[in-house]
């Protein structure tokens, strides 16, 4: 069962995404990859301290929305913005 404050969080993350807005989360990964180009998912998620699979989720919007680009083969490459 959710707490008054856990569902507000959550509607609030929902509806920044729905309106196309980037969620405190999002907004760190892109702040993190704005200030150190080519970093990859694994570095952010040691860095950020954010589980590998949550920033594999963030990476994908902020792909979608066109604020960053992926470089480099699967292996060595990095995240960019655009």
């Amino acid at each position: 069962m959710f707490s008054k404050q856990n569902k507000t969080k959550l509607n609030g993350e929902l509806n920044g995404e729905l309106n196309g807005e980037l969620n405190t989360k999002q907004k760190k990964v892109f702040n993190y990859i704005k200030m150190n180009p080519g970093t990859n998912a694994s570095q952010l998620s040691v860095i950020l301290k954010i589980p590998f699979s949550t920033i594999e989720k963030m990476v994908s919007v902020l792909l979608k929305k066109e604020l960053i680009e992926r470089r480099g083969s699967k292996k060595t490459g990095g995240y960019w913005k655009v």
